[in-house]
């Protein structure tokens, strides 16, 4: 039985295709496992959360810095806030 060469080249085509189809279904299934390995960790997060033995660490706040005091026209310190009104 002998091959045409339209026949063989049919069959190329169809190869390629499916390389394509096979390369673009790797490519989604990259995607799918990155998300499902976020999704694991999010849950095993939220595991260790909602367990008895967990305690929140607490946040560690840094101390005011004092500012130096504004000082007016006259050198004198200002006071806080909207200056009066005088009408």
């Amino acid at each position: 039985m002998a091959l045409n060469f339209d026949d063989f080249q049919k069959i190329v085509e169809k190869a390629q295709q499916a390389d394509g189809v096979k390369a673009d279904l790797k490519r989604a299934l990259k995607k799918v496992n990155t998300a499902l390995g976020n999704l694991q960790a999010a849950l095993s997060e939220a595991d260790a959360v909602l367990s008895d033995e967990y305690v929140s660490a607490p946040k560690e706040r840094k101390p005011r810095q004092p500012r130096a005091p504004r000082l007016g026209e006259d050198g004198t310190p200002k006071k806080p806030g909207r200056p009066k009104k005088t009408a």
